[in-house]
């Protein structure tokens, strides 16, 4: 039931279009999205929202096109094991109460040729997950592969601008 109140000089307060902006309002949800550049990225959603939403979102920022590969990863401090966003289901029902909420973008499923992937944006965010794993531990590196690795990141890195001094 919509009521409606006089203000003084004529203007008048609609109480249900108030109570459904403040309800919108609280309906929204601060995602903080770690990216594998180590860049933190705030997306807004609503908890009503499913989590495919918030996968677009991320992908559009990012620009990336093969997205059959990466996912959200949900930051929980009391587990372990790996807990990805669903795609399927809706916000509310897969992050805790409370808000923001921090998800880290991540390498869901490995190809196992890269070369394989189209483009090269996809190739880069695959190298930024690897490189990430093997500095963190999480992916056992020997160290003379370890130093190889190195001088191709940096081969990468500085064979186009031409900045490293011979």
């Amino acid at each position: 039931m919509s009521a409606r109140f006089r203000c003084p000089a004529g203007r008048s307060y609609n109480v249900r279009a108030t109570e459904l902006e403040r309800e919108q309002h609280h309906a929204q949800v601060l995602c903080n999205v770690l990216l594998l550049d180590h860049s933190m990225q705030p997306f807004t959603v609503s908890k009503c929202d499913l989590g495919q939403v918030l996968l677009d979102a991320v992908f559009k920022h990012l620009e990336l096109t093969e997205r059959d590969y990466f996912g959200l990863h949900l930051a929980e401090d009391s587990s372990d094991t790996l807990r990805w966003l669903d795609p399927s289901k809706p916000i509310r029902k897969q992050l805790k109460r409370g808000s923001p909420h921090n998800l880290s973008f991540r390498v869901k499923f490995f190809v196992t040729d890269p070369s394989k992937l189209q483009e090269e944006y996809t190739r880069y965010q695959y190298f930024l997950q690897i490189k990430q794993d093997i500095l963190t531990g999480r992916l056992p590196c020997p160290h003379n592969t370890a130093a190889l690795l190195a001088s191709y990141a940096v081969q990468c890195k500085y064979s186009h601008s031409g900045s490293i001094h011979r």
